[in-house]
């Protein structure tokens, strides 16, 4: 269990990290990650490893800085400029693993205007799962998974936060 003070903090990184993402702010959004931090977008929902399958992401923290100075310089092509997205996010809940960290699952959807080239609408909807860790005393981002309802099939460009 969780108090609602808590919750409610929780709750407010989730919805920061999502605004900081669907905006572009891209140093607002690292600068909530931990100094570990893992990014991983598995293709096989059913018995996923990162070690042994492939995946549509999976970043340690130093190719999630690579990542974000890509996505600033404009050398991610299908990101210039940044599509402008909206996400939605419910059903969140949290556990507590221990004093300092939290397991925090969630639905989202996520639409995405791709207005660099075809003008198409794409959304984007699965469940997230967090760990979120209070680091001095400010809770950061551990780990972040994103399982899409679509992993197994053809994706579009996945050149974004997600």
């Amino acid at each position: 269990m969780v108090s609602d003070e808590e919750y409610r903090s929780i709750c407010n990184l989730l919805y920061k990290e999502a605004r900081f993402a669907d905006n572009a702010q891209y140093d607002d959004w690292e600068s909530l990650l931990t100094d570990d931090m893992e990014y991983w977008v598995p293709i096989n929902r059913e018995d996923p490893n990162p070690a042994t399958q492939l995946s549509l992401l999976y970043d340690n923290r130093s190719r999630v800085s690579t990542r974000i100075r890509m996505l600033k310089t404009g050398v991610r092509h299908a990101q210039v400029p940044p599509s402008p997205m909206t996400r939605l996010i419910s059903n969140i809940e949290v556990e507590s693993l221990n004093e300092s960290e939290y397991k925090v699952c969630s639905a989202f959807m996520l639409g995405e205007l791709q207005i660099q080239s075809t003008k198409d609408l794409h959304w984007w909807i699965g469940r997230t799962e967090h760990i979120f860790r209070r680091v001095d005393e400010t809770l950061r981002i551990a780990r972040k998974r994103v399982d899409l309802i679509n992993s197994q099939e053809a994706v579009p460009s996945l050149a974004f936060l997600i």
